[in-house]
């Protein structure tokens, strides 16, 4: 479980441009189900995603993940949990324009040391996965969307990670392409697989894929939260 006390994030903390996007939020996220966070623009889902993802700190109060408080850990240590659990697939996809499709999948696996065949042979069969194995060398320019966001959803699998982090994925896709994507995360559910969506588009937060939906405005839970 993925648990969230008491957390704020200030950002420029004592300046003109001090911005409060969080404020004393709890929550918790079970393992192997699908949770959505819903809610508009500046509701706080982004920040929230970084915080659970390990990809920043809060301001306040604490956040653990299977039991094991993991706020105070150093740098390093958040890096390496941040690797090994997480999975991210953001709206834009930050995909690496001018390297192929195949050396985007393998990026976030160069720090592991793993020996390149295998993590090569690894990063083939999961974009066969998605089949997409015969374009492996285009480069992600020569993509189309749909393609493209596949990728991007092999990239956040390669380190075989517990939790699949994603970021308003619907955002700049037709409809057909949104529910491809949460045809491929149902997929990913049926799996084992933990889900942690941020959405404000109903093709995502009103799907049968959502165990719970978590209702987020002004930095807070409104609806669907979990207290102290």
């Amino acid at each position: 479980m993925i648990s969230v006390r008491d957390i704020s994030k200030v950002f420029n903390a004592g300046r003109p441009n001090e911005f409060t996007a969080l404020r004393r939020l709890s929550l918790d996220v079970q393992m192997h189900e699908t949770t959505i966070l819903k809610g508009p623009s500046g509701s706080g889902k982004t920040t929230l995603l970084g915080l659970m993802g390990c990809m920043a700190r809060p301001s306040t109060g604490r956040i653990s993940l299977n039991n094991r408080e993991i706020t105070s850990l150093p740098e390093r240590f958040l890096t390496e949990i941040r690797r090994s659990t997480f999975g991210f697939i953001f709206q834009q996809f930050n995909l690496i324009k001018g390297i192929s499709a195949l050396e985007n999948v393998m990026f976030p696996a160069y720090p592991t040391g793993e020996k390149f065949s295998t993590l090569h042979k690894r990063a083939l069969a999961t974009l066969e996965m998605f089949n997409l194995d015969k374009r492996a060398d285009a480069k992600i320019e020569w993509l189309s969307g749909g393609e493209a966001q596949r990728v991007a959803i092999a990239r956040a699998l390669i380190n075989n990670p517990m939790v699949i982090i994603a970021d308003e994925p619907t955002a700049h896709l037709d409809t057909k392409l949104s529910q491809e994507f949460m045809d491929i995360m149902r997929d990913l559910k049926a799996r084992g697989t933990t889900i942690i969506l941020a959405s404000h588009d109903p093709i995502v937060y009103d799907s049968d894929l959502a165990d719970r939906v978590v209702e987020m405005r002004d930095g807070q839970v409104v609806h669907g939260g979990t207290g102290p």
